[in-house]
């Protein structure tokens, strides 16, 4: 599917969305709406890319890597040595694995075995509000810990999930671009604006079809089948409200 930039998504979509026009503001205020909650419902096309993250070492001599704005979390790494081109899968394991009561609890930094990558939570850390009256609230990065090689000098290769960055300038890319799912997106937001719900609903169930049906036939054929986001889509709940 082509490309859609932010430009084009105003043109296109302004006329669900108000009669004043694409340059009204309010536009770019749905668009933006709809956006963030479609990549946040689901793994459509365009959700996922790869990206290297390079390997830092704190002050107590743990490795770990930092996300960056855009990236919502990492789904699968393969720890890359560059010098002689070989690379480690590694498991990714969910802020929850150190204090699991059957795991293994906290790995020292000179730890050495299989290289697993520990989700730490958002970085930097502000899990309550600063004390400094600035309102500064954790960010949306993520930080992981690398545990397995001393010293661990690899390159991070991963498959990541995209997370929603606000879309400001003309020329920012719309992903996902499907024109379908933001023509009913927009109609939903136009719904749930006016309390009208059940309305609502029907449309964001379009939207989600359309994304899916996308999803399927983009990953047809591939050996690697990526769980679909089915539960978004139930047309027996759908009643004839349109």
């Amino acid at each position: 599917m082509p490309s859609l930039t932010f430009s084009q998504a105003k043109t296109l979509f302004a006329p669900y969305i108000t009669s004043q026009g694409s340059t009204d503001p309010v536009v770019g205020s749905a668009i933006n709406f709809v956006n963030e909650r479609l990549i946040s419902s689901g793994q459509w096309r365009g959700n996922r890319f790869a990206y290297n993250f390079t390997v830092s070492q704190d002050s107590a001599g743990n490795y770990y890597f930092d996300t960056v704005p855009g990236i919502e979390s990492v789904m699968r790494v393969i720890a890359l040595d560059t010098t002689y081109m070989t690379g480690e899968i590694a498991d990714v394991m969910s802020d929850w694995y150190p204090w699991n009561s059957n795991g293994i609890g906290y790995m020292s930094p000179t730890y050495v075995g299989d290289t697993e990558i520990i989700r730490l939570g958002n970085s930097p850390v502000y899990p309550l509000p600063s004390g400094d009256g600035s309102g500064h609230y954790t960010s949306d990065t993520q930080r992981y810990r690398v545990i397995g090689k001393i010293p661990e000098t690899r390159t991070m290769m991963c498959l990541v999930r995209r997370g929603y960055v606000p879309l400001v300038n003309d020329t920012d890319v719309v992903v996902p671009s499907n024109r379908n799912a933001y023509r009913y997106g927009c109609q939903a937001y136009n719904y749930e604006n006016i309390n009208e719900l059940e309305r609502a609903q029907v449309y964001w169930d379009l939207a989600y079809k359309a994304l899916n049906d996308e999803s399927i036939a983009f990953e047809e054929g591939s050996s690697e089948q990526v769980e679909i986001q089915m539960k978004a889509f139930a047309p027996g709940i759908i009643q004839n409200l349109i």
